[in-house]
């Protein structure tokens, strides 16, 4: 029960507090959340905050260099809850693409790109633990992405990417693993122009 407790707290354990770096902006005009930066600490609890305010969108537009894979989980359990759907019109990568993978209703456009890379080890266990919780947080990640379909084969592709790098996949590499998920067009007359995240690697 102690290396449980432990495991679990290594997993779950919030880090010191800091300056957001995302931003979610429900979007009337495009009936859509629109969800930009990065996956950290306060994210799904911020996402929740939203659809409380605006229970009538049903969709999340993301585009996120990543972050935390839990923070990711629980927001994919939030969108899932209510039933709305994510939708990736630009870059999602690392956390951003468990979030997108773990939440049941999936879109992509042809534009889409999806950023798959190894585990970055953020955080250490006390000695001997980390020998479980690597593992675990591995799992976690890859039962993610397994719930849209990814192949053994990818998921093994993108353990072999290095973390300061990433392997970007189109829509059409995706369907043709296997991966689920519905094309959609982007809604029309979109206005809303945000600047461009950095992230790692290139767009093919």
């Amino acid at each position: 029960m102690k290396t449980l407790a432990i495991l679990l707290a290594v997993l779950i354990s919030p880090t010191i507090a800091s300056e957001p770096q995302f931003k979610i902006i429900p979007a009337e005009p495009l009936q859509q959340f629109m969800a930009f930066g990065r996956i950290t600490d306060g994210f799904e609890a911020e996402m929740r905050k939203a659809i409380a305010r605006s229970p009538n969108l049903k969709r999340v537009y993301i585009e996120s260099t990543g972050g935390k894979t839990l923070e990711a989980k629980r927001t994919a359990q939030l969108l899932n809850t209510h039933g709305i759907t994510i939708r990736v019109a630009g870059r999602c990568a690392s956390a951003c693409v468990g979030l997108w993978a773990a939440t049941d209703r999936r879109e992509l456009t042809a534009t889409a790109r999806l950023g798959l890379h190894a585990g970055i080890p953020v955080k250490k266990a006390p000695g001997a633990f980390e020998a479980i919780a690597s593992p675990a947080r591995m799992k976690l990640a890859d039962d993610m992405l397994r719930h849209a379909g990814f192949s053994e084969r990818l998921l093994a592709k993108a353990r072999k990417v290095p973390p300061n790098s990433i392997l970007w996949l189109t829509p059409t590499e995706l369907a043709a693993d296997g991966v689920r998920f519905t094309l959609t067009s982007p809604p029309p007359n979109n206005s809303f122009k945000p600047r461009p995240l950095r992230g790692l690697g290139k767009v093919p």
